[in-house]
């Protein structure tokens, strides 16, 4: 909205003007416009090195980022995970890494924001245990070493009497 900078420069020019007045008490002065010392001062002094344009709100954004991450670095990432389709952040970082060992590789939670800003990451499907609150428990204690055996078998077998058993835990 450019009539509300404007507007906003003429106060603040305005304010300016008025605390280079001899007789004004600066802290009174900006009581009046009702903003506090700290930031009265701080137009004064940008008016004083820039003129009227320092009046204007500045930029809150920094002028250089050294943490920032270079293009070709995105561009390299998100390659990396076209080509490699299941493969997380982890697996893309080590890959960079290999792939350019003279650049600087980026963090592993920067891979995973880029990746979710890109649209390749997907929710992991939150897994429900198979036994929650059950636990396994043997009927007979071990006496001695290879006392007791067990086998976990998952599937099927025939008995003697070529009956097909299924097991309890297999896949279906």
């Amino acid at each position: 909205m450019p009539w509300k900078e404007n507007n906003t420069v003429d106060l603040r020019f305005q304010f300016v003007l008025d605390s280079f007045q001899n007789d004004v008490n600066f802290t009174q002065l900006c009581a009046q416009y009702g903003i506090s010392t700290k930031c009265g001062y701080k137009w004064k002094e940008r008016f004083l090195k820039e003129g009227r344009d320092g009046l204007l709100d500045k930029k809150r954004t920094p002028k250089n980022s050294p943490a920032k991450i270079a293009e070709e670095t995105i561009l390299e990432i998100i390659k990396i995970k076209n080509n490699k389709k299941f493969w997380g952040a982890k697996k893309i970082l080590e890959l960079y890494k290999a792939k350019f060992p003279d650049r600087r590789p980026p963090n592993r939670s920067t891979v995973e924001r880029i990746l979710k800003k890109a649209g390749l990451l997907e929710k992991k499907k939150n897994r429900r245990p198979i036994n929650s609150g059950q636990r396994i428990s043997m009927p007979e204690k071990a006496t001695h070493p290879n006392h007791i055996w067990t086998v976990d078998f998952k599937g099927w077998w025939y008995t003697p009497d070529r009956e097909k058993i299924k097991s309890s835990h297999s896949q279906r």
